[in-house]
């Protein structure tokens, strides 16, 4: 992603949204695009790289408990915008895990199926 600020956004950050955001691009940078042109040739997805995803904490990102990140929506925002710069299919991916799977059961879900989204 470019470093260009127009608007300075940058600076209303918090030092810690900076840092998961820097942490997710470098991911994205040095574990993700090795592999984008291989993947697209072959129409797969990495599947292998999911417990990386996974431990960065970009599964329920905004979820409280349960082993999930509890981030703000700002900062779970930023963490998609890099996903979604790495490829659209990635942050669909970690979107569609996290707002749609991991949210249902955490609104939803028996006290047992919370624990195992935890897991």
């Amino acid at each position: 992603m470019s470093n260009l600020d127009l608007f300075r956004l940058d600076n209303l950050l918090l030092p810690e949204d900076k840092a998961i955001r820097e942490l997710v691009r470098n991911w994205v940078k040095s574990r993700f695009q090795p592999q984008i042109q291989r993947c697209w040739n072959a129409g797969t997805f990495p599947l292998e790289l999911v417990p990386e995803l996974a431990g960065l904490g970009v599964f329920g990102g905004t979820i409280q408990g349960y082993g999930c990140s509890g981030w703000s929506a700002l900062r779970y925002g930023l963490v998609l915008q890099e996903l979604e710069w790495g490829d659209s299919g990635l942050r669909t991916f970690a979107s569609v895990q996290g707002a749609l799977a991991m949210n249902a059961i955490h609104l939803f879900g028996s006290e047992s199926q919370k624990q195992k989204m935890a897991s």
